[in-house]
């Protein structure tokens, strides 16, 4: 929403009114446009409010919003645009945002073809994006001459494509995008970023999240099967916002990052991994806490 009423009437004088005062007025104009940065935020968000509550509506929400933002801001290569007519870009963000977002739906309905997207993701920001020194913002200035001419680095998408990219080596097993995290991460570490006064909370999360491997929990069963449903929704609200999570359902083939071999017990289980070690199976919801707070116990000696 715009600060202003118009160049003549400035903000701080209209919010400066009581609500009768306002209401003689227009309001500041409001941005109706849809852009795929702030959608793949808002899909993430509702994604994992969804998974951390149960709440189907916010997941049905998030759906909805990808497969439009698919529909009509997929670029060729697995990019996104940023709106409908872009004056320059593409830019970073819009594809980090779907490409997170297609992450947490994976995580959120163990469906696949999310992960082949945010995939397709990853490799177009690897295309157009790669600097010297981290990721750019943009494929190209937006003016000819001037400071916009050249692509910036902004510390905060190189926190984000770092975090990103160690998500998705840890689902898709591909050395590339455990290359690509690093590349943004040496750029985070560099003496301009470290020397900078502000205190950047978000890389050292980027650099834990590199060091050590995420809460690990696969569910082994059939997608249709309800038990395997209710285990996975009971997975999905576990209390980790570091985590990984699989569905492996049998008939679809090898899990994308099958770097853990899961026995068929015959009905719905739960495994929880860490290093490549893994609990027994989890058969009731209720032994969740237990067994993943004995894992992370597991990952924290190992580390240590």
């Amino acid at each position: 929403q715009d600060a202003d009423v118009s160049s003549d009437f400035p903000g701080k004088d209209y919010y400066g009114l009581d609500a009768a005062g306002r209401g003689k007025h227009k309001a500041p104009a409001i941005d109706t446009h849809i852009y795929a940065r702030e959608s793949g935020i808002a899909i993430a968000a509702l994604a994992s409010y969804s998974a951390f509550t149960g709440n189907q509506a916010a997941l049905d929400a998030a759906l909805r919003g990808a497969r439009w933002v698919i529909a009509n801001r997929a670029l060729p290569g697995g990019g996104f645009r940023h709106g409908v007519n872009d004056r320059a870009g593409p830019y970073l963000a819009d594809t980090l945002a779907m490409g997170q977002a297609a992450i947490d739906l994976y995580s959120a309905t163990g469906d696949r073809s999310w992960l082949t997207i945010a995939g397709n993701a990853g490799d177009f920001i690897a295309a157009k994006f790669t600097g010297e020194s981290g990721y750019v913002t943009s494929a190209s200035g937006e003016t000819s001459s001037g400071p916009l001419s050249k692509p910036a680095f902004v510390v905060e998408e190189n926190i984000d494509a770092a975090r990103f990219f160690n998500n998705l080596s840890r689902y898709l097993g591909k050395d590339a995008d455990r290359q690509r995290a690093g590349h943004a991460m040496r750029a985070l570490a560099s003496a301009t970023v470290v020397n900078s006064p502000r205190f950047l909370a978000g890389a050292l999360v980027a650099d834990q999240e590199l060091a050590i491997e995420p809460v690990h929990l696969t569910l082994v069963g059939h997608h249709g099967d309800k038990a395997a449903q209710d285990l996975h929704a009971a997975a999905a609200a576990y209390p980790a916002s570091y985590r990984r999570l699989d569905w492996w359902d049998t008939r679809e083939g090898p899990l994308p990052n099958p770097d853990v071999q899961y026995p068929d017990m015959g009905e719905a289980a739960l495994f929880a991994c860490s290093n490549q070690i893994c609990s027994q199976p989890i058969f009731k919801a209720d032994q969740i806490d237990k067994v993943v707070k004995a894992m992370t116990a597991l990952r924290v000696t190992a580390r240590e």
